[in-house]
């Protein structure tokens, strides 16, 4: 059972039940984005995971990509998502992006990775 993918754009990995993304570059393309989910969904096998997104590289991402990214079909096989940033304009367009989509579950913005993964650990959705 394959459990990670990297491309020049993203490193996925499970780890202990919990699926993490870490972002590679600082622009994030439509192409991109759809490869990325494509990636995830394979490495699910049809199983839900709590999502580590770490965004700290990623300094914008087109109109495109939040658009699609904010699709149902995206957020198919996650059962919540932390969200790490690292400058204050991160938090506060992170902030924004949850506000305007409002995902369908539930998801935050952390400062270091080591929070994020106390608080995914907390959810029901959590193999903790």
């Amino acid at each position: 059972m394959k459990t990670s993918f990297v491309n020049e754009h993203v490193e996925i990995h499970i780890d202990n039940g919990i699926i993490f993304i870490n972002h590679l570059t600082e622009n994030l393309s439509l192409e991109a984005a759809k490869e990325i989910v494509k990636q995830r969904l394979k490495l699910c096998y049809g199983e839900k995971f709590p999502l580590v997104l770490d965004l700290r590289k990623l300094k914008s991402i087109d109109k495109a990509s939040r658009e699609y990214l904010s699709r149902p079909e995206c957020i198919e096989k996650l059962c919540a998502g932390a969200f790490i940033v690292e400058s204050l304009f991160q938090e506060i367009t992170g902030t924004l992006y949850l506000n305007l989509h409002k995902p369908p579950i539930p998801a935050k913005l952390f400062r270091k990775e080591k929070e994020a993964i106390e608080w995914i650990k907390s959810l029901p959705c959590s193999p903790y």
